[in-house]
């Protein structure tokens, strides 16, 4: 049995075709399958607890927020394995991955059944897939949220850093205390954040790694000329980027954090990597 968790409203209509799709094929093929729609803000991590209780096989369909409800509601995460099919507006996470962005392929991908694990972030009783931070892109985010119209990462970001004043923060590790004045810090699992924004190029959800990268504020204190650079992942080398490989991290800064794209409040931005925490399936080609 095929089971998928699935935010029908996910990435303005591209969840919903995929959806779509997707029975068209099963059906073609006589696969038994399942949806499980999710109908509010935090009902895949209820899904994922029901579906999840004695381990098994599901995959998501959704963005990167239904991917992070999915991953913490996972009950027994060494009997479980879970399966990615890529429907939001970012899709950053899977880019790291390599899953496809084709419905069909990323499902035959699943139906192949080769596993294997990657590793996630813990932050407290939390679980984040891809990136966690805080900073600018928590500032973006909520810019974003909520919005009807077609405002989108990349604008919000043009207007946050055009008000932006620099976030004090303390970054512990490997045992060191380090404190900047920053533009964001991003713990990363994966490389990209806010569609294709290659935060860190150099990450991969297989090392059993974090990857720090802290953006501080350049010595002029103009900001708009790191923007392109850093949209396109060219700014690991520039002397405003800190990249700290740790197996821990704890950033303090009195602000809200990010885990996936979704904003916590009061939420200590301390992380771990969960080396080899999660299995899912091999894409199409992956030795």
């Amino acid at each position: 049995m095929l089971s998928i968790i699935a935010n029908a409203h996910s990435g303005k209509g591209v969840a919903e075709k995929n959806i779509k799709k997707i029975a068209k094929f099963c059906l073609a093929q006589n696969i038994p399958y399942a949806f499980y729609f999710t109908e509010k803000r935090g009902h895949a991590t209820e899904l994922a607890r029901q579906l999840t209780a004695t381990g098994g096989e599901i995959a998501v369909l959704g963005g990167d927020g239904t991917f992070h409800e999915v991953l913490n509601g996972i009950v027994d995460l060494e009997n479980t394995t879970l399966g990615f099919i890529p429907s939001g507006r970012g899709n950053d996470f899977v880019r790291a991955a390599k899953c496809s962005l084709d419905p069909i392929q990323a499902v035959k991908d699943i139906l192949r059944g080769e596993k294997k694990r990657i590793d996630f972030i813990e932050v407290g009783d939390k679980r984040c897939l891809n990136v966690a931070g805080t900073g600018l892109d928590v500032d973006v985010l909520q810019r974003v949220a909520g919005k009807t119209n077609k405002i989108t990462y990349l604008v919000s970001l043009v207007y946050c850093l055009r008000h932006f004043d620099p976030y004090r923060v303390t970054v512990t590790v490997n045992g060191e205390a380090h404190e900047y004045d920053c533009i964001m810090v991003g713990i990363c699992n994966g490389i990209a954040i806010g569609g294709n924004m290659r935060l860190s190029p150099v990450s991969k959800i297989d090392d059993g790694k974090l990857d720090v990268i802290v953006i501080t504020m350049p010595e002029n204190g103009k900001i708009m000329p790191v923007l392109p650079k850093f949209v396109k992942g060219k700014h690991m080398d520039m002397s405003i980027t800190k990249h700290f490989v740790c197996d821990e991290v704890t950033v303090q800064t009195g602000k809200s954090v990010q885990l996936d794209g979704e904003i916590y409040e009061g939420l200590p931005l301390a992380c771990k990597v969960v080396k080899g925490g999660l299995w899912t399936y091999k894409v199409s080609g992956e030795k």
